[in-house]
């Protein structure tokens, strides 16, 4: 979700440059979790040659207060993390460096490393298989429908971030029960609800 920041960054420097595409924000933003370049031209259609740069520049992305003290707290229960995007890899890297978070991740999947991106599974699913895990005891922490829908597809428990401030608010209860987290210390303490680590 660090990358939220860099997306915003980059939807208000392109209205600052041409108000009229205003009119394509809140398409943007309801097409959050798929592909950038598919985002873009769904909200801005014609345009995504021009757009695309104001999305790829090098703005420092940064971590939302809570994420830093979770990782590390992950880390000394000694839990395997990954990174499962719709971006692609240089970005993702680029994005995980500047945040200081990379260290946390041995596994990093991009758009690069998948034929189909979520709501496919198949990016966590190749996670899984790097980190040697199982579906059945890992839990993915999504911040999008399509997150929710790759997660459920591989077999996964699925838990939807909505901390921070989304420019397009989730609703208060996600279909299929899917468990809403409003705060990232939360994501520890449904951990030891599930005994994964024990508390």
């Amino acid at each position: 979700m660090a990358s939220r920041f860099v997306d915003e960054a980059a939807v208000a420097a392109l209205v600052a440059s041409d108000p009229a595409s205003a009119a394509g924000v809140q398409t943007f933003w309801r097409h959050e979790g798929e592909p950038l370049v598919d985002r873009i031209e769904l909200a801005w259609p014609g345009r995504t040659s021009e757009v695309l740069p104001l999305f790829e520049r090098p703005e420092a992305p940064r971590p939302f207060p809570g994420i830093t003290e979770l990782l590390k707290e992950l880390d000394r229960d000694g839990l395997l993390l990954a990174v499962v995007s719709s971006r692609r890899l240089a970005a993702l890297h680029r994005g995980l460096a500047a945040t200081g978070l990379g260290g946390h991740f041995p596994v990093v999947i991009g758009l690069d490393d998948v034929t189909t991106p979520k709501p496919s599974p198949e990016g966590l699913i190749l996670a899984l298989e790097r980190l040697g895990a199982s579906p059945a005891r890992a839990v993915f922490v999504g911040d999008s429908d399509h997150d929710v829908e790759a997660g459920r597809r591989a077999g996964v428990t699925v838990w939807r971030a909505v901390w921070g401030l989304p420019a397009v608010p989730p609703a208060p209860a996600h279909p299929h029960g899917t468990l809403l987290l409003r705060r990232p210390e939360e994501v520890v303490e449904q951990l030891r609800r599930l005994g994964r680590p024990d508390a």
